[in-house]
């Protein structure tokens, strides 16, 4: 599931998949990497404005104005599948063989986990966790829902705080670090 939202306020409101990177756009950029891996592919926060490639599928937030955390709950609402892999729409240089790794690793079976169930699983390096690069079970979605309803603070953070997480320990490479790097300034287009 693309995370697409945001206003890009500090790229001058540009729709941020949208930007090209190296002549492609991110939005393409991922897809390359995604079509292999997943037969469907959700976005949220995509504006009505403007066409979507084939084969996505759009899903409106329920919650508008409440950030990527209204993406992902209408996402698990909208998935016909018990997970969703979600990441942020503005991540140019996604790594396959890391999405793998994570989806490997998630689907272990549970008696490798009994002590450590969990209901995502957030990558790390160095103890700094991605939870724009994570793999969630749809069953969240009524606590995710409940959590927006309450008025808490929409941050990802402190939704994930409230579930059972397990980290996917990633070691500290320039892959790995490129690939949980988003855009989000005209500086970042150049690293």
């Amino acid at each position: 599931m693309v995370l697409a939202g945001g206003r890009g306020s500090r790229l001058g409101g540009k729709n941020k998949p949208l930007i090209q990177v190296g002549g492609i756009t991110i939005l393409q950029r991922s897809l390359d990497v995604l079509r292999p891996l997943f037969s469907k592919i959700l976005i949220s926060g995509w504006p009505d404005d403007t066409e979507l490639p084939a084969g996505i599928r759009k899903v409106p937030d329920n919650f508008p104005g409440k950030g990527p955390l209204a993406g992902i709950e209408a996402s698990m609402k909208a998935a016909t599948t018990p997970y969703i892999f979600v990441f942020g729409g503005d991540m140019p240089w996604l790594s396959a063989e890391i999405i793998k790794g994570q989806a490997a690793e998630f689907l272990k079976t549970p008696e490798e986990f009994v002590n450590t169930p969990a209901d995502a699983l957030v990558p790390r390096i160095n103890d700094l966790a991605e939870p724009l690069h994570t793999i969630y079970k749809c069953s969240l979605q009524p606590s995710l829902e409940a959590f927006l309803i309450s008025g808490n603070k929409p941050a990802i953070i402190d939704f994930i705080r409230q579930t059972r997480v397990r980290y996917y320990d990633l070691p500290s490479s320039p892959e790995a670090t490129r690939a949980f790097t988003n855009i989000n300034t005209p500086e970042d287009l150049h690293s």
